[in-house]
């Protein structure tokens, strides 16, 4: 198979991956991309912590509860929440997107408290409440058995698939953790350890073998939605103060549809604009250029779909900004081609040194802006986060239309386009 051919079978393979999505969530009657508080709306819910004594939460509980709080609904910091302290004990939370407070409230208050308990010769039934309605006491005849391990040991959990191909959570310990649960599984092969969730039990296997290595799975009769959920709250912990819902709404764009239009508009123009300018000063290179600058907006569209991912109004500036980036490194490389056949090289010779040369200058620009746009997600919140993931995906695109697709139709090009003709 010639280089081309694989070139374009690459090419052809990562717009269907990013293509795909959006058609899948536009048949669904699901929006292509997700958008953020400031474009659409969401649902608003303010919460107060209220300690079991009766007092006043402490500044530090409550930074707990925030992070709680923010793991459970955003657990991979896609959604672009908001959270914030509403005087010492009240927090306002705003979901971006979503049009069910009750949903959103679910999510929040359950406490996911999972226990690993040494039931000995004994299989308890699935469902069977250890603890008295409301509380973490036993019921009496439950009293004797062994607590081994509770959710504190987890270090992380994630949704996987059983033997049956049915969901299921699988878990990874701390290393003290790991140490018990394998001395544990050891001594006491053939006897059974049952899994409680929030009291009540989800699943009691018998011990086969011993597990060492600090990992394991936790099966049920789980569905998708349900393990995915279950997985969140374990990593996300239990709240270290109870929370009462004080109020919850659905709220509107905090930015009016003018505002939101006129941001649309800008963005048209700027591209318009863009590829004018590139077709002007370049001709048929800059013909090529703008076929892989309107790949190149197609896949941003399709990947941020495709990551759910929020778009905010400062991820529209990223990505307006991600498309003068983007065509920068064709500015470069178009450039460096021009000296080349002035040096009399073939055109094909002339692409290959000028994409060989253009590329150090290219992946420097680039990698000192992404590694901002690092900085910028680690340490934002909210919308700032929203500019730093929409310029980050727009850098790594950009990168491979700049380069990837606008050499290779270049090279597909260069058997039937004579030197004098490239820029005339």
């Amino acid at each position: 198979m010639s280089r081309q051919l694989t070139n374009w079978l690459i090419i052809i393979a990562v717009i269907a991956v990013g293509v795909i999505n959006p058609i899948y969530r536009n048949s669904k009657g699901e929006p292509i991309v997700t958008e953020g508080l400031d474009l659409r709306g969401g649902v608003e819910v303010l919460l107060r912590a209220t300690p079991e004594d009766g007092g006043t939460p402490q500044l530090d509980d409550m930074e707990r509860v925030k992070a709680v709080v923010r793991n459970r609904v955003d657990p991979q910091g896609q959604k672009e929440i908001y959270l914030t302290s509403v005087g010492t004990d009240r927090l306002l939370l705003q979901v971006p997107g979503e049009s069910d407070p009750d949903s959103v409230i679910s999510v929040i208050g359950e406490t996911a408290y999972l226990e690993f308990i040494n039931t000995g010769a004994n299989s308890i039934p699935r469902g069977t409440a250890f603890n008295k309605e409301g509380t973490k006491e036993r019921r009496e005849e439950y009293a004797k058995y062994e607590q081994i391990m509770d959710g504190a040991d987890l270090s992380s959990a994630f949704v996987g698939f059983d033997t049956m191909n049915k969901p299921c959570i699988n878990f990874e310990l701390n290393p003290d953790a790991a140490e018990t649960f394998g001395s544990f599984t050891n001594n006491h092969i053939g006897q059974y350890l049952t899994v409680l969730l929030d009291g009540v039990v989800i699943t009691s296997p018998s011990i086969n073998s011993a597990i060492w290595g600090g990992s394991g799975q936790i099966t049920g009769e789980f569905s998708q939605e349900e393990a995915h959920k279950l997985a969140t709250q374990l990593n996300a912990g239990a709240l270290p103060i109870p929370l009462e819902i004080l109020q919850s709404s659905v709220v509107g764009p905090t930015l009016g549809q003018e505002s939101i239009d006129k941001s649309y508009r800008a963005g048209l123009m700027g591209f318009l604009i863009v590829l004018a300018m590139i077709i002007l000063f370049y001709r048929l290179p800059g013909v090529v250029a703008s076929v892989a600058l309107a790949i190149y907006v197609v896949l941003v569209l399709g990947y941020f779909s495709l990551f759910n991912a929020t778009m905010t109004l400062p991820g529209i500036a990223a990505f307006i900004l991600s498309i003068g980036m983007a065509i920068d490194g064709n500015v470069i490389i178009f450039e460096r081609l021009k000296e080349e056949l002035r040096w009399g090289k073939t055109l094909r010779a002339a692409l290959d040194a000028s994409f060989a040369r253009a590329w150090v200058a290219i992946i420097d620009g680039n990698t000192t802006t992404f590694i901002g746009a690092v900085v910028l997600f680690w340490f934002g919140s909210g919308p700032v986060k929203g500019f730093a993931i929409t310029l980050a995906l727009g850098i790594v695109l950009s990168l491979f239309s700049s380069v990837f697709v606008t050499r290779t139709m270049l090279e597909t090009l260069s058997s039937s386009v004579r030197n004098e003709k490239l820029y005339g």
